[in-house]
């Protein structure tokens, strides 16, 4: 059996974690995206049912059922309970898959953990590299990547950890305020570190 460590990395919406998890992939480094494994999940069909139930609105069709991603999040971020309904079905799932990936890679696995602190699931980690950004740049790169205005951003953010004012003295701590030189410097320095 290989020998395996997990290094969540996480941050706010739109502080630069794919940016980060592509520059340790493009560096050599296994690396795992949890949006990425949420995808796959949204293809299977028994998610795709239990979707169904949750969010009729949101899931056309009869036998082949198609799944209205946008709509799902529209309503899941103006209803807490039915976030929490998500969450709960998606998140666990999620987990295990990253847990089994990285178990297969074997050694030091970084995995892009949106969700990481909502869910407290940080004790399943061996190291947390967190991401922070100004929110001004946070809010303009959001817009920039997605059709989204600022009052669903801000509305994002506001159901997501408030990484301003809590403590992460625990875990290693990146600022992505400058250039994309600088946060690979940054990543790369910390992910030397944990890889030794």
């Amino acid at each position: 059996m290989k020998k395996f460590r997990m290094i969540a990395l996480t941050g706010g919406i739109g502080s630069g974690k794919s940016a980060a998890l592509k520059i340790l992939s493009d560096a050599g480094y296994k690396t795992l995206s949890c949006d990425a494994i949420t995808n796959e999940l949204y293809e299977q069909d028994k998610i795709k049912r239990k979707l169904q139930k949750l969010f009729p609105s949101a899931v056309s069709g009869k036998k082949d059922l198609i799944i209205d991603r946008k709509a799902i999040s529209a309503i899941v971020f103006n209803d807490k309970k039915r976030l929490e309904k998500l969450t709960a079905l998606i998140t666990p799932r999620v987990l295990k898959e990253v847990k089994g990936k990285a178990k297969k890679l074997g050694g030091v696995v970084f995995v892009e953990v949106p969700l990481l602190f909502e869910r407290s699931y940080q004790k399943h980690f061996d190291a947390v590299i967190v991401i922070m950004r100004d929110k001004r740049a946070r809010i303009e790169s959001v817009k920039t990547r997605s059709n989204l205005s600022e009052e669903q951003i801000i509305s994002r953010m506001n159901n997501q950890f408030d990484y301003d004012t809590a403590d992460l003295s625990d875990y290693a701590v990146v600022y992505n305020n400058g250039s994309l030189i600088s946060l690979k410097e940054s990543v790369l320095g910390i992910a030397a570190c944990l890889d030794e």
